[in-house]
């Protein structure tokens, strides 16, 4: 008993030496601060509760790191999500842009081949020649349709022809305007209306104009629509038209020769009539000859002047021939921006045909083209919306008249002005028909494909035929 005594008085002190070592221990690793219990205990946990705030239980800088970045990477989802949504709205709005302004002509091509599937399925009126037949070269027969000119890739029987764009989709193959355009002095003043007659009978006092040709005007490189254009020419003096034709095709006129013939008092189209006044017809190598003449294909005559400037010139010169452009914007504009681009073309074009003949340099003419710019001043409404119509005339002494059309049927024509002097009227002509930039090169190509089938008949049977 004495011995396990004695035992029991040496462990106690043994068991406390080997605390107070394993104490110091710890505190020597744990730079003085005190560790808790490696062991579990109700008493004491080893965490300490969410929220204690107490410096001896720091938060978890593990912890604190992987929520940071949890809020970071919410952030830049958010983000991506913003731009996502962004480049989504960004392209509809683009698309939808494209498409309704048609930029790249799909629209437009896609008329013309249900036009050319509607031609196709039309009957000619000249059927394929036959092997045991002589075929003569001369122009084609009429067709069974009552239309004059067929307009290239459009139905001949057809009143509207289609435009290519879903703005204006439609331009009327025939207008009447009033022959009082035709008078020197005119008895109307600018802002008065007149009134158009819609019957089916012709009016005594209005003139029928029939359609050669039609195109749309583009700006800029992304090819976007402005308006629509078409030219026009009364049907009593389209005798006149195919005779200046057969006549340049035949003996084209030159720029020696025009000075020549102006100096001599004589300024029409032919300045060497020999054999060319007695032509009423022309061949298929006439033929090709005058389109390229009007289309400005073909090489320049010398001094730097385009053989088709002169061409489209002499024609227009030559009195007794009355035209007329039928512009309809396809997007709301104004008289301005109308105003400032035909300004433009036409000081373009008197700059580029003053070193051949100065003709456009006396103080006459610049007070022409301010009469010209009052034109467009526009009165009370300077707006042209989508749809409406600008006319201008052109008479027989080569007057400009302007015309404004709403797109009311009941509502009258508005009269705009006149410019007098032949020149302005010339110049604004010839800067859709000639040269080498016009304003809009399908029109001019489409008028010249009606032009063709003008001169393919004999002098005067196309108005026989109609009148």
């Amino acid at each position: 008993m004495a011995t396990h005594t004695s035992l029991q008085g040496i462990a106690m002190p043994w068991r406390t030496c080997n605390q107070c070592i394993r104490r110091h221990y710890l505190l020597s690793r744990g730079g003085g601060r005190p560790q808790s219990r490696l062991h579990l205990s109700t008493t004491s946990p080893v965490r300490s509760s969410s929220g204690s705030g107490s410096s001896s239980n720091p938060s978890n800088p593990l912890r604190t790191s992987r929520v940071r970045s949890t809020e970071k990477d919410v952030a830049n989802y958010r983000r991506s999500m913003i731009l996502s949504a962004s480049g989504i709205a960004a392209c509809a709005i683009a698309m939808y842009g494209i498409i309704k302004l048609d930029l790249f002509g799909l629209e437009q091509t896609k008329q013309q081949q249900q036009s050319s599937s509607i031609t196709a399925t039309i009957p000619t009126a000249q059927e394929a020649p036959s092997p045991k037949k002589t075929q003569l070269d001369g122009p084609n027969g009429f067709p069974s349709s009552p239309s004059l000119i067929t307009v290239h890739g459009q139905d001949p029987g057809a009143e509207q022809v289609a435009t290519g764009t879903s703005s204006v989709p439609y331009f009327p193959a025939t207008i009447r305007l009033p022959k009082a355009l035709d008078a020197e002095n005119i008895g109307l003043a600018a802002g008065d209306e007149i009134a158009l007659s819609t019957a089916a009978e012709k009016p005594a006092d209005e003139e029928e104009y029939q359609l050669l040709g039609l195109g749309i005007r583009t700006v800029s490189f992304l090819r976007i629509q402005v308006y629509v254009v078409g030219m026009y020419v009364a049907k009593s003096d389209i005798t006149a038209l195919q005779q200046r034709l057969v006549q340049t095709a035949v003996n084209p006129p030159t720029l020696a020769g025009v000075i020549e013939a102006e100096s001599k008092g004589d300024g029409g189209v032919i300045t060497n009539p020999v054999g060319a006044t007695a032509a009423t017809s022309l061949v298929s190598t006439e033929r090709d000859r005058l389109r390229q003449l009007l289309l400005d294909a073909g090489s320049s005559s010398g001094g730097g002047e385009q053989q088709g400037d002169l061409v489209w010139d002499a024609i227009l010169r030559e009195p007794g021939l009355r035209t007329a452009f039928r512009i309809v914007p396809v997007r709301n504009t104004d008289f301005t921006h109308m105003r400032d681009a035909f300004v433009r073309g036409v000081t373009a074009r008197a700059q580029k045909y003053n070193p051949w003949r100065g003709e456009f340099a006396d103080e006459a003419f610049g007070a022409a083209v301010k009469t010209f710019k009052a034109l467009f001043g526009g009165g009370a409404n300077k707006n042209v919306p989508k749809g409406h119509t600008v006319l201008l005339v052109r008479n027989s002494r080569g007057q400009l008249d302007a015309l404004y059309q709403t797109d009311v049927a009941d509502k009258p024509t508005r009269y705009m002005g006149r410019v007098a002097d032949e020149r302005v009227s010339r110049l604004v002509w010839l800067n859709y028909l000639a040269g080498k930039n016009v304003s809009s090169e399908p029109a001019r190509e489409s008028v010249v494909e009606g032009i063709m089938a003008v001169v393919e008949r004999p002098v005067g049977t196309v108005v026989q035929k109609v009148l």
